[in-house]
């Protein structure tokens, strides 16, 4: 990891395309390959954890990239406002993803295989961003907190969210359920799908303010 930051810091660095940079980008490995269909809970939560473990070393991965393009990550993550750093971070994505490999028929079954390294880099990019958007609620409220999707009518359902990782707010309503946000599919369907015109201008920005103006929070 140390190597690519330092190739970060190369004269004309800054110049090349985001397809150029991610070619040294470091990848994230989960100990388990998916599907997640076939996982255990034991391993589930072995992902989890190993996710979390390198959770700063991941957003320093992903804040060296974004500062590259003149975003810097690090006050939003401090406390600042979030809302300014989403949209300049949906901006960098909408024009840069554009250069990066065109999604295939097979790309949504090779991510959910947690495909993330060679052809398949950018998978490990829109993790990083997942965890970013993650924690710009978390830091700023932290009722939410990284878990499972443990549900077992999502996992029988068939739902991309059983069994992998998500922001969940707990439900202070009895007998009502947790709120969760699959953070990492809404990123990799925005990588996947750039010219969805269901797509709307800016989702990151919702859901994120969504999360801080309580919206998801279960009421009576």
């Amino acid at each position: 990891m140390l190597s690519w930051f330092a190739g970060l810091k190369r004269t004309g660095a800054g110049s090349n395309s985001l397809a150029r940079r991610l070619a040294d980008y470091p990848p994230y490995r989960a100990p388990n390959a998916g599907p997640p269909r076939r996982w255990t809970p034991a391993q589930a939560r072995e992902n989890l954890d190993d996710l979390l473990a390198h959770r700063d070393e991941r957003l320093a991965l992903l804040g060296g990239l974004l500062r590259e393009a003149g975003i810097d990550p690090a006050p939003a993550l401090a406390g600042g406002d979030p809302l300014p750093l989403i949209d300049q971070l949906h901006g960098w994505a909408e024009s840069g993803w554009r250069t990066l490999r065109p999604a295939d028929p097979q790309s949504r079954t090779r991510w959910l295989a947690l495909s993330r390294e060679g052809v398949d880099i950018a998978f490990s990019l829109a993790l990083d961003v997942a965890l970013l958007l993650g924690e710009l609620i978390r830091r700023h409220d932290p009722r939410w907190t990284w878990a499972l999707d443990e549900d077992p009518g999502n996992r029988r359902d068939g739902m991309l969210s059983a069994m992998r990782p998500v922001l969940l707010l707990p439900s202070a309503v009895p007998g009502m359920p947790d709120s969760q946000l699959d953070l990492e599919h809404i990123v990799v369907s925005r990588y996947l799908e750039p010219d969805d015109v269901a797509h709307e201008l800016n989702p990151w920005r919702r859901i994120v303010s969504h999360a801080l103006d309580g919206r998801y929070d279960r009421r009576p």
